[in-house]
């Protein structure tokens, strides 16, 4: 049975025709149980029926005229229920009906099985038989498992047909899922662009010329370096300077103390300069993609990239020439910021990338382009998608494919509403944040990405409320000398004179272990990392500390924030280092130096029931929604399985938060928000709702957020919280907070 289940669902698969991929489907089904009848209706979820879309068995003159409302016959209390329905004379329950048009008089036995995807009922599978009789366990077992393996199949069998044909049904548009990249809304064609060459055909071959590989080399990257800076310089227009940083990154990537001391030992070793190029790229993308953490996962792709472009020049490839479409949605297997590059910023209107996730370079930098994105896209091969005419929804991460007109208007409104509204975050962004009844906020930016500080927001932030430092360790092959980590601090503190700058210490370990410092866990979320590593490694702690205070002598803004602690003792072990590391650099430099504020991320749940032990140590903290809500719900939000349970809008994460933040009040302990949720529209309410007036957020959002909080009376928000913190799901939160906003004729703030 194990090999029939298996041919039935890869025929269906490999036919690229709907019609013949359900007609061959009845037709093995039937063969295989050795029954009279086998058809298969699919759900059309606009006309609310499923429509009889192959049989073999039944009037072959009703495919595609008969339907059954979802409410109706057998078939529709199949889909009701979501469970098999196996009867021995169907025609005899009250649930049955008569349908001409089929022929079924002659059928008693009936089983009907549903073909649900992602909890979304697609149609029903069934088989009949003239004897009155129940199917066997063995046969219902075979249909079931048939349904379940048919289901991802069919979810996207429909759209590979509508690609290949490049027509659609104009009464409705197909539609495609993957996660929000980048929030926006456009409409334009499919673009596919692939890397000019890649290193599959790179066969590894030796040399006995160093010398002349090594000039080679020298030269592809000279020349790379060059296409980069060109590269920055036409996106120097449209992109703040954090995301600029990218392409800087990528010339660092290529100095010696990176890749390319490695690239010039495997080329002093005898390989040829390519397959040293291979050899080195292969094994610096192998260990960012063996990563847990799904920021640092995506630097793989960034990898490839920057090797694929040195590539190109060592193999002196011509460059390439598009002709593109008047507005371009860009689609590729992996989207690189150098892809991103290629097309002119006038034309490029959306980003959709089969693969990647929100951390990638592509969706950081098309959330400062102001152009939606939507990343993970499953459905289509790569150029199945050439030329096809797309409404992208970044909000969402939902792409529709050959819209129909009548949707093709609604969506352009929504376009014509968001450049509006944009239009007026951005002519109050340099107001005062504060509530309509007077309560001021403190809003400020996450940074860590860039190497050169953005201070375009130095005059509309309260300063950095989350400075990650990691970056520098992973674009290295060993750790950054104490001068060079003092330079990169520097910096982002010089850029905010006078605001407070919260720099994380290095937060690495299980889950994104460092290119030369690698650890293998089974469970990394829940292993060796943050704190843990760095108080085990005080030689590493320290020298970050001392990095820190050396840069913050003259700007005088740093506060210190200590990641993943989940016992007290941490705190003070952390306390004490840097106590010495004060001591140090003050004797070093005969100086007296005071120690910094220093704070403490809360996001591992055992340390909220140590708020009072806590606020005696330190001076401020930092909630980080994203691992809270991800250990709180015991779900990995970058696990496609359950993702979809991920959700900080749950009423118990609200409720831990609101419980938190009233102790941490009753504390006077200050406190910000620096996870996503405090980048939510939705989610900010509630947080303003329960206390917190402090909060820290892609840059992106700053303008929206102030504007947003403008508009809104404390007292009215904690009307809301309380019907909130009441709710049973995060759906129904939503709903609540939709219901509030609609009332002020405010919902179209909710697209985030």
């Amino acid at each position: 049975m194990l090999s029939q289940l298996r041919r039935i669902v890869q025929d269906v698969a490999q036919e690229p025709v709907l019609s013949r991929a359900l007609s061959g489907l009845v037709a093995d089904v039937k063969q295989a149980l050795k029954t009279e009848c086998c058809s298969v209706y699919l759900a059309n979820y606009d006309q609310q029926h499923f429509m009889l879309m192959a049989t073999d068995g039944l009037n072959p003159d009703a495919v595609g005229k008969v339907a059954i409302g979802f409410s109706e016959g057998l078939i529709g209390w199949v889909g009701q229920r979501e469970e098999p329905i196996n009867l021995a004379a169907a025609q005899q329950h009250p649930r049955f009906k008569v349908t001409p048009e089929v022929s079924e008089d002659r059928f008693s036995a009936f089983l009907g099985c549903p073909i649900i995807h992602h909890r979304k009922v697609l149609g029903v599978l069934t088989i009949q038989q003239g004897t009155e009789r129940v199917f066997s366990e063995d046969e219902e077992s075979f249909l079931v498992t048939l349904g379940a393996q048919l289901a991802a199949v069919l979810a996207n069998a429909e759209l590979r047909e509508l690609a290949s044909s490049g027509t659609g049904s104009k009464s409705r548009s197909s539609q495609l899922n993957g996660l929000p990249g980048a929030p926006g809304i456009a409409i334009g064609e499919a673009f596919v662009l692939q890397p000019a060459c890649d290193f599959n055909a790179v066969s590894l071959q030796r040399s006995e010329e160093p010398d002349k590989e090594l000039s080679r080399f020298y030269r592809a990257v000279k020349i790379t370096k060059a296409e980069f800076k060109r590269l920055s310089e036409r996106m120097a227009d449209h992109l703040p300077t954090d995301a600029l940083a990218i392409f800087d990154v990528y010339q660092q990537l290529l100095d010696a103390a990176s890749l390319g001391n490695e690239i010039e030992q495997q080329i002093a070793e005898g390989w040829c300069a390519k397959s040293a190029l291979k050899r080195v790229v292969e094994k610096f993308a192998r260990q960012f993609e063996d990563m847990e953490d799904a920021y640092f996962k995506e630097r793989a792709t960034d990898i490839r990239d920057l090797g694929e472009r040195v590539l190109i020049h060592l193999l002196d490839t011509e460059k390439r020439q598009f002709k593109l479409p008047e507005k371009v949605v860009l689609v590729a297997e992996n989207v690189t910021a150098s892809m991103l590059a290629e097309v002119p910023r006038a034309q490029l209107v959306a980003v959709i990338s089969l693969c990647g996730s929100v951390n990638s370079h592509a969706a950081i930098m098309a959330r400062a382009l102001g152009i939606p994105a939507v990343m993970g896209v499953e459905g289509l091969s790569l150029m199945q998608w050439q030329g096809l005419r797309l409404i992208v929804d970044g909000y969402q991460g939902q792409i529709l494919l050959d819209p129909a007109e009548a949707i093709y208007a609604e969506y352009q409104q929504l376009i014509s509403e968001d450049a509006e509204l944009s239009a007026h975050y951005q002519a109050e962004v340099g107001l005062a944040a504060q509530s309509l009844c007077g309560h001021r906020f403190s809003l400020m930016i996450n940074a860590g990405l860039a190497v050169d500080p953005d201070q375009s927001n130095s005059d509309v932030s309260d300063g950095v409320g989350l400075y990650r430092t990691e970056f520098p360790f992973i674009v290295r092959n060993q750790f950054p000398t104490e001068q060079e980590q003092v330079e990169l601090y520097q910096g982002m503190l010089n850029a905010y004179p006078g605001k407070p700058v919260i720099m994380r210490t290095l937060d690495v370990g299980g889950d994104k272990p460092l290119p030369y410092f690698a650890i293998n866990e089974e469970n990394p979320f829940l292993g060796w990392r943050g704190i843990r590593l760095t108080l085990d490694h005080p030689e590493i702690f320290l020298v970050q500390i001392r990095a820190m205070l050396k840069a913050s002598i003259q700007s005088n803004n740093l506060h210190i924030l200590l990641p993943m602690i989940s016992d007290l003792s941490e705190i003070d072990e952390s306390i004490r280092l840097i106590r010495q590391a004060c001591f140090e650099v003050g004797d070093e430099l005969a100086l007296e130096l005071a120690k910094p504020k220093v704070g403490v991320m809360i996001e591992v749940p055992s340390i909220m029931y140590q708020l009072t032990e806590l606020a005696a140590k330190v001076d401020f903290c930092s909630v980080g929604t994203n691992d809270l809500t991800q250990y709180l719900l015991a779900v990995d939000r970058n696990n496609a399985r359950v993702a979809s349970l991920y959700d900080a809008m749950h009423p118990a994460v609200l409720r831990a938060l609101y419980q938190m933040g009233q102790q941490l009040q009753a504390l006077q302990l200050p406190t910000s928000i620096c996870g996503e949720l405090a980048g939510e529209p939705a989610g900010v309410l509630l947080l303003a709702a329960m206390g917190y007036d402090s909060f820290s957020m892609n840059s992106s959002q700053l303008a929206k957020i102030k504007w947003l909080l403008r508009r809104v009376s404390l007292k009215e928000l904690q009307t809301v919280l309380r019907d909130a913190l009441d709710s049973e799901s995060p759906k129904e939160v939503r709903n609540k907070v939709h219901r509030f906003l609609e009332q002020k004729s405010l919902t179209a703030q909710l697209r985030s």
